[in-house]
């Protein structure tokens, strides 16, 4: 079945997202030089003392360097039930982890050409504190908590359609970066810091083990390990080698921090909580959709409240030594083990 908005055919995937309803106004497209069919995804990466992060998606908007920025401007392609009318979906981001995704909207032709921003629209998320849980929460040790995203619009950056046949573009989300709480605890925030939108036939996974015996050999680090909480044990990565000098940050949003940052300081990429298989007994760690590149991984045994807005100068990496640089290829699953020397 073929869906048509204006001068393209739209159809997309979204990973752990769903929901639709279409902009009144008649959106503003780019002229294409073909028409190649574009898909796009959602996947997830876990989030530390939470079980369930649920969101409410409606639809997607694309927006040219020729829309303005506000919200009635760009192309609103709604997502669609089986028998292709407007709905919505709510999923759960935590169920599409380590590489899996969720297929929500496909088979588009999409003009050729540069977008300058990607918007995924929300719907019935509250807005403060004490808002409904119905459409947008999240389940933590205390309880399901109200997630609030702000104006219902999750506004993502730039990204290009080439004249390539089929494409694949999947929205990364990294919770330790993007969801925060907020009121002591009592709701949490999912903002655009921290989502990517990356091209499926660019990118490439990392994972690997880590040893047991380095969960204590840092400095001031306990062996406190437990599923779905704070527990420090974390690898952060980081785009490119880090050079003599420059410090690996945690994780911190420059434009909300309200402490220093040093400015030899460099973000992470992305960061994940280490986890344990009950089954093998082993600790290990997973990034999926890497872009291609140069990256250094590095490993942190005291990395207990690192939050995602402040910059809490967590020693990175801990022990000092479990640090590599690695090389992410198209479409290869690279392996880098963290073990004692």
């Amino acid at each position: 079945m073929k869906y048509y908005y204006t001068t393209t055919l739209l159809s997309f995937l979204l990973i752990s997202c769903g929901g639709g309803s279409s902009s009144g106004d008649t959106p503003t497209t780019i002229e294409p030089t073909s028409v190649p069919l574009v898909s796009f995804s959602i996947s997830d990466a876990p989030s530390d003392s939470v079980t369930s992060v649920n969101v409410t998606f409606s639809s997607i908007t694309l927006k040219s360097d020729n829309d303005d920025d506000d919200d009635n401007s760009g192309l609103d392609i709604p997502i669609l039930d089986d028998e292709g009318n407007p709905t919505t979906m709510t999923i759960d981001l935590m169920d599409y982890q380590d590489g899996d995704e969720q297929l929500i909207i496909s088979n588009i032709e999409l003009a050729v050409g540069n977008y300058k921003s990607l918007v995924l629209n929300t719907s019935g998320c509250p807005q403060n504190q004490n808002g409904s849980t119905e459409f947008c929460w999240v389940t933590d040790s205390n309880g399901i908590k109200p997630l609030k995203t702000p104006s219902n619009k999750l506004k993502l950056g730039e990204f290009s359609i080439s004249t390539e046949s089929e494409q694949v573009y999947t929205i990364e989300f990294n919770l330790r970066s993007s969801m925060t709480k907020t009121a002591g605890g009592a709701s949490y925030n999912l903002k655009p810091h921290g989502i990517r939108i990356v091209n499926g036939a660019e990118v490439g996974s990392l994972n690997g083990i880590v040893d047991v015996n380095l969960l204590t050999s840092g400095d001031e680090c306990e062996m406190v390990f437990e599923e779905d909480t704070d527990h420090g044990k974390v690898v952060y990565l980081y785009q490119g080698d880090i050079v003599l000098d420059v410090v690996m940050g945690d994780e911190f949003a420059p434009d909300e921090a309200l402490n220093e940052i040093p400015k030899n300081v460099v973000m992470p990429y992305a960061s994940d909580s280490i986890s344990f298989d009950i089954d093998t007994d082993i600790y290990s760690y997973a990034f999926a959709h890497l872009p291609t590149g140069s990256y250094t991984v590095a490993f942190s045994c005291s990395a207990v409240g690192d939050d995602s807005v402040e910059y809490n100068g967590i020693t990175i990496s801990n022990p000092s030594d479990q640090q590599h640089i690695v090389t992410i290829n198209a479409n290869v699953e690279l392996v880098s083990n963290f073990t004692e020397n």
